[in-house]
């Protein structure tokens, strides 16, 4: 059966998409993208001191979101129904690469290894 209620109907074109986004920005409907502001003001932090820490939230999150919304990206979009063991792979690689940039910062090792003893 066709779906013949329009407004129920996806948009899968990213270009499609990107420009209602614009429209909304324009007519102040919808607020800025404070999620991106809030990952570049981390990734100029990151910079700055240069610790590694705020890489690994990086990692995390992405890891994170990924689980949560069944979808990663790296180099192309990974969708978990499509892809299953790929999109796990990629999954478990940023929760590795999370712990070893929290691990080697010399502050986090030192209460690790603190508390160990």
């Amino acid at each position: 059966m066709k779906n013949r209620n329009p407004s129920s109907v996806k948009v899968s074109n990213p270009v499609a998409a990107g420009s209602s986004r614009q429209a909304q920005r324009a007519s102040g409907a919808q607020p800025w993208p404070w999620r991106t502001l809030l990952g570049v003001g981390m990734i100029l932090a990151e910079l700055w001191f240069n610790t590694g820490i705020i890489w690994g939230l990086f990692m995390l999150l992405w890891a994170v979101m990924g689980v949560l919304s069944g979808q990663t990206y790296i180099f192309e979009p990974l969708i978990k129904e499509e892809y299953p063991v790929l999109f796990w792979c990629v999954i478990t690689l940023w929760f590795v690469i999370a712990g070893l940039l929290f691990i080697s910062n010399p502050y986090i090792y030192g209460l690790i290894s603190s508390a160990m003893k």
